[in-house]
């Protein structure tokens, strides 16, 4: 299993505060005040923001959403990461694979003293890396490709083995066949599939466990009709 992470764009490799950041399209998110982060200004020589991308690849971390949790069981040391920024403009939500490195350390309590930005945060600690060269670059990607579905809410998301292969054969150039567009938790053809309908408080509270978790709704329903079925006498 990997884990793709979901970053700003970052104009200094992901090393230094960007230098002038208005100009350069790929930070046009960055202006929006949609973005978690404090934004640079507009007249901005060097920008006046506050974000971990400007140091991805000097600290070589990155810390769990929403504040206050933790990455939990499903992340471990030797898990491949894989890093994309969202491109600027379009219709369809499209990304760009910029890098790729793998866990060494996680985390087991939030940071209680630091900096304003590392307070509060359990992070996640990457072998050092620097970003993949700009030809290596995969982009044009869509959310279904990466990650099996539309991608919304949330910094980073699990992926299975098969998908975390297809990126890297992606990484070295194996462009022709493109992945397919299939959920990242794939069903074996033998199960039965359900479908059902639920509340809109429910799926509300699913989208809140897959965000924080990085996961997929399907994965945590049939997880959570598992643990019910424990606890019942047949």
């Amino acid at each position: 299993m990997g884990i793709i992470i979901r970053t700003l764009y970052n104009n200094q490799n992901w090393r230094a505060l960007c230098k002038q950041p208005r100009p350069y399209n790929e930070c046009k998110r960055c202006f929006k005040p949609k973005e978690a982060i404090l934004g640079p200004s507009p007249s901005d020589e060097v920008c006046t923001g506050n974000c971990w991308e400007r140091n991805i690849c000097v600290k070589y971390r990155w810390g769990c959403n929403p504040k206050g949790r933790k990455f939990g069981g499903r992340a471990y040391i030797g898990m491949k990461v894989f890093f994309v920024y969202k491109q600027p403009g379009g219709k369809q939500a499209l990304y760009t694979l910029w890098g790729k490195t793998t866990v060494q350390s996680i985390d087991d309590k939030v940071v209680a003293e630091g900096q304003d930005d590392e307070k509060g945060f359990a992070f996640m600690y990457f072998i050092s890396f620097v970003p993949l060269p700009k030809e290596k670059w995969v982009r044009n990607l869509t959310d279904r490709e990466l990650v099996g579905e539309k991608w919304l809410q949330g910094a980073f998301r699990y992926v299975d083995t098969a998908r975390e292969t297809r990126l890297e054969q992606l990484i070295e150039g194996e462009k022709a066949d493109r992945p397919v567009e299939s959920p990242a938790i794939t069903i074996p053809p033998t199960d039965t599939i359900l479908t059902i309908r639920i509340m809109p408080n429910i799926e509300e509270k699913l989208d809140r466990i897959a965000n924080a978790e990085g996961r997929q709704k399907d994965e945590i329903v049939r997880e959570a009709i598992a643990e019910w079925l424990k606890g019942r006498e047949l």
